[in-house]
């Protein structure tokens, strides 16, 4: 009788071992091939195991992108925050190209930030960036050829437990097996080769990826039209700072060095400007000029009832150059927080020189149409707490003006002068301005 055992392979009984040694040589080799396909089987079901590890981890690497950055270009970046110090935040974000980058951002230069902006997250897979996960399984590699061939080997050892113990019967049967086993080796190469190839698997890679780069989401918005968006339209300031007369005087003595003192002094001022365009605006300026001196035991020339007069004694003199008029600015932005100014301005000069003259006060005064020109650099100051609405502002001016004609209090009214009295004068200042009217003021 032949009994088939777990390890597929056959035993014979005694009586039938020496008649046919040959029968048996042949099926314990044919035995042998099934265990080296179930050898087969073990190994790829290993692999498929690695596989669906390794294509897990591939899949699933992902990078939550769920916060968002506003900075102060209006610009929106998605992101990771990773780290937030008190000065700065440190933030992952993913390029175009889909590689994983990290970055540094001022807090002063953020309006806003958020975290968990977004509902889902982004996938990156290899360098591109994956709206979806796509999950590719493989098929399994176990066929069913040897739940078959056990079938097939069990029914026959129940049919041979049936038949009669006889040596032809038993040849018969043995012939009809080996027969039916090399026939099962000749449709296995068939079966295996109508594993499912490859190719489709690619092509379904290459089409999800077409489908990927068209569902590309942007990782931060488009800049705002205008750099000037965040500020208002209207500007107010205040400047003060130094200034230096250019008059030329003739006169090397005494006298002549007090009057050279009397040309530099202090300049202060403010303005207010409109911004109808971006680079555009238009306003009122008014600075003033003031400087002083005094001087003892020293002879000097005064003007009294219309005529000079020479004397010696004590001398003090104020001086006031006031200017306004409308003014006309052109900015341009060098980055979102600084800019260039130039300011024109026509206007009229206002004059006035009280002076004492051994205990007598005689102030002149005079007008006269003048022209400023300032040109500044303005600097966005503040934070996050105080309102980012004050701008420092230095600047250089240029102002030009003659005083044609003078009252000297003397009853004779305005008289015009035969030498203009010289108000060109340089100016440099340090200023405030507001864009914006500060959070502080707001609340």
């Amino acid at each position: 009788m032949l009994r088939l055992t777990n390890n597929f392979s056959l035993r014979f009984p005694e009586f039938l071992k020496s008649e046919n040694t040959s029968l048996q040589r042949a099926i314990f080799v044919h035995s042998g091939a099934f265990s080296l396909g179930s050898a087969k089987i073990h190994f790829l079901r290993k692999l498929t195991i690695v596989f669906f590890l390794v294509s897990a981890f591939s899949i699933g690497h992902s990078f939550a992108q769920r916060d968002q950055i506003t900075t102060q270009a209006g610009e929106k970046i998605r992101c990771r925050i990773l780290d937030e110090t008190p000065t700065r935040f440190i933030y992952a974000y993913i390029a175009p190209n889909g590689k994983v980058l990290r970055n540094e951002i001022f807090k002063n230069l953020v309006t806003d930030f958020k975290y968990n902006f977004y509902e889902e997250d982004l996938v990156t897979k290899g360098n591109k960036i994956a709206s979806k996960s796509v999950s590719s399984k493989e098929p399994s590699n176990a066929s069913p050829k040897n739940t078959d061939n056990q079938k097939t080997t069990k029914e026959k050892t129940d049919t041979d437990k049936k038949t009669v113990p006889d040596n032809k019967v038993t040849d018969n049967k043995l012939n009809s097996q080996k027969e039916t086993i090399e026939n099962k080796e000749k449709e296995q190469p068939k079966s295996e080769t109508t594993i499912p190839k490859s190719t489709p698997k690619k092509q379904e890679k290459k089409t999800v990826a077409k489908k990927e780069e068209k569902t590309e989401t942007p990782l931060a918005t488009k800049k705002a039209k205008s750099e000037y968006d965040d500020y208002l339209k209207f500007r107010i300031g205040v400047r003060g700072g130094f200034g230096n007369m250019l008059a030329k005087l003739n006169s090397e003595d005494e006298f002549g060095l007090y009057q050279e003192k009397l040309l530099r002094g202090w300049t202060w001022g403010a303005d207010f400007a409109y911004f109808p365009k971006d680079n555009f605006g238009f306003g009122v300026m008014f600075n003033n000029f003031q400087s002083k001196n005094s001087a003892e035991n020293i002879n000097f020339r005064f003007i009294e009832n219309g005529l000079p007069k020479d004397t010696s004694g004590s001398i003090t003199n104020k001086r006031l150059a006031k200017f306004v008029g409308p003014v006309f600015y052109f900015r341009k932005n060098i980055d979102f927080k600084t800019m260039v100014i130039l300011g024109l301005s026509p206007g009229a000069y206002f004059y006035n020189d009280k002076g004492t003259y051994n205990g007598v006060t005689i102030p002149y005064k005079g007008w006269d149409y003048g022209g400023a020109a300032t040109l500044g650099i303005d600097f966005l100051l503040g934070n996050d707490i105080t309102g980012r609405d004050i701008i420092l502002s230095l600047e250089a001016g240029y102002n030009y003006g003659k005083i044609r004609s003078m009252n000297f209090n003397d009853g004779n009214g305005t008289v015009k002068l035969a030498n203009p009295v010289d108000l060109s004068r340089v100016d440099f200042t340090v200023g405030l301005r507001f864009t914006r009217y500060p959070r502080y003021f707001r609340n």
